[in-house]
């Protein structure tokens, strides 16, 4: 077995051994916030036979109907989790979690997916040109801009975004104005990913959130690519290929961007986990039915079903990325030791 085998099959054991941990830490975090029992107990006008039928099908409940305690509720969430059973939903009224889960997942990887890809060509570009412009206009505007987006909480952001982009202002008539709420035209009978119309009233629909989130993470992204840059720009052979007369731009292209890429790469899968966590107060406030409205409504009604597998499916996703942004580490950057 090669070193880089062994480097591989290390990072995959440590990432098997910390979902592992999510998934436990999840069950008893959860747990703490209060026993779902108490929620059925304080239902009127349901007999006693409802009762205990509910409980049992809820997993709360043994086949007998005698209430289970902490312990062997984590053993049979455990058995449950890993052979696909993720429960069923209270607010839902017994829908199965993945079939509450699933749908959400989509829009949120779709708004996800489209603010990432924003964030960093934006980003890389605005942070490479600060770099190669540091202390001009370009360089203290750019940075002050994207320091002043990165401090507004995403709740708030999306609040100015909502209320500037879904009417006209200031009684200009060519004024963009996109949809305030919803990830579709609910008009729309059957949605479809197939049909081009459909698609295009997805697209329209995500255009504030995704640049919402887009702004509020896209000057992490520019400052590190910034910062790496004016870094390599210091090393001996660009001061060398400088004094060759090389153009600068063909020094930035081959010898500097390459070599301040490996910073980029961790940032972009760190900021995976904290785009999550943005999404959430996005979609809450666009009435955006991914992952993060349904994670606050199933807050709201306690549905805990719902939230101990909204954590874990979080957990385990950035735990992937760092496991594929180290993967992507050692075969880009020669200087990571694999021994």
């Amino acid at each position: 077995m090669s070193a880089i085998q062994r480097v591989i099959l290390r990072r995959l054991r440590n990432a098997v051994i910390t979902i592992f941990g999510i998934i436990t830490l999840n069950f008893f975090l959860i747990n703490v916030m209060g026993n779902p029992l108490d929620l059925i107990n304080r239902a009127p006008n349901i007999s006693p036979t409802i009762r205990t039928d509910t409980c049992i099908r809820l997993g709360l409940c043994g086949p007998d109907g005698q209430q289970l305690d902490l312990s062997q509720r984590f053993i049979s969430y455990l058995k449950d989790f890993f052979t696909g059973n993720m429960g069923t939903s209270f607010y839902w009224k017994g829908t199965p979690v993945i079939d509450v889960i699933l749908p959400a997942l989509g829009w949120t990887l779709l708004l996800i997916g489209t603010s990432t890809v924003i964030t960093i060509l934006i980003g890389m570009v605005v942070g490479a040109l600060s770099a190669q412009m540091r202390g001009r206009p370009f360089d203290i505007a750019a940075t002050g801009l994207g320091l002043f987006f990165y401090g507004m909480p995403f709740f708030w952001l999306a609040l100015i975004m909502q209320l500037s982009f879904t009417r006209p202002q200031f009684g200009l008539n060519w004024w963009p104005v996109f949809p305030s709420s919803q990830e579709y035209d609910f008009s729309i009978a059957v949605f479809s990913w197939t049909k081009v119309s459909n698609l295009l009233s997805a697209l329209y629909h995500l255009i504030l959130p995704a640049t919402t989130l887009a702004l509020g993470t896209v000057a992490g992204v520019a400052l590190v690519m910034r910062n790496s840059l004016i870094d390599v720009m210091t090393e001996d052979y660009v001061v060398t290929a400088r004094a060759k007369g090389l153009p600068s731009r063909l020094i930035l292209r081959r010898h500097v961007l390459p070599n301040g890429l490996p910073p980029m790469v961790t940032l972009i899968a760190l900021d995976m986990a904290f785009i999550f966590g943005g999404a959430y107060q996005v979609e809450y406030v666009f009435s955006y039915r991914g992952i993060g409205w349904v994670t606050i409504t199933a807050i709201n009604a306690f549905d805990f079903p719902v939230l101990q597998f909204v954590v874990v499916l979080g957990g385990i996703a950035v735990v992937i990325a760092n496991f594929v942004a180290d993967l992507i580490l050692l075969k880009i950057d020669p200087r990571i030791k694999v021994a």
